[in-house]
This record gives structure tokens, C-alpha cells and sequence, in this order.
């Protein structure tokens, strides 16, 4: 994954809500990609609970580690797993 994806992939995460609203045929392939990783991860609280505190709250990451009780390192590690899970599914809808 590249420093663009990154990129690409953080903002959907954190644009999710809007992108789930607006309709469009790269939106739609955001959403379904978003919808793909956050069913991937439901069983995973850590990562599941990032999903939904960090990007559809938009809680701090200080915030979302006190509510998960995790540290700096395993939140970063599981960020990294959700954004590459998230680049994957965009890259086979043609997003990346």
C-alpha cells in the first residue's frame, strides 16, 4: 500500500458516515468496501471498537484507547490491519 492509499483509505474511514449518504458510483464502491472491513472485524472487539469510536464517533485516539483499554502500540497495529483490510477491498472494487 502506498502513502496515497493511506491516505485514501484513512479519509473514507473517516468521511464514513458521508460517504454512506451521497449517492454516486465511487461512494457506493467506498461504502461497500467500508461495510466489507467492518464485517471482517465484528468479531474483533479491538479493531471493531476502532471503527466505530475513531471513525464513525470521531472520538481522540487517547479517547478511543481509554474505552477499549488498549495501549498506543496495539491500537496502532490494529489501525494498520484495518486500513490494509480497507485497501484490499477497495483495490478489488477498482478504488485504488
Amino acid at each position: 500500500m502506498t502513502s496515497e492509499h493511506r491516505r485514501q483509505c484513512r479519509a473514507a474511514l473517516w468521511h464514513w458516515q458521508l460517504i454512506e449518504r451521497q449517492p454516486g458510483p465511487e461512494t457506493e464502491c467506498w461504502a461497500h468496501a467500508l461495510r466489507q472491513t467492518a464485517a471482517y472485524y465484528e468479531r474483533d472487539p479491538i479493531r471493531a471498537g476502532i471503527l466505530e469510536q475513531r471513525y464513525r464517533r470521531h472520538l481522540t485516539e487517547e479517547q478511543v484507547q481509554d474505552k477499549l483499554h488498549i495501549g498506543r502500540t496495539t491500537y496502532q497495529k490494529a489501525n494498520t490491519d484495518l486500513l490494509s483490510t480497507l485497501a484490499v477491498y477497495a483495490a478489488r472494487d477498482g478504488l485504488l
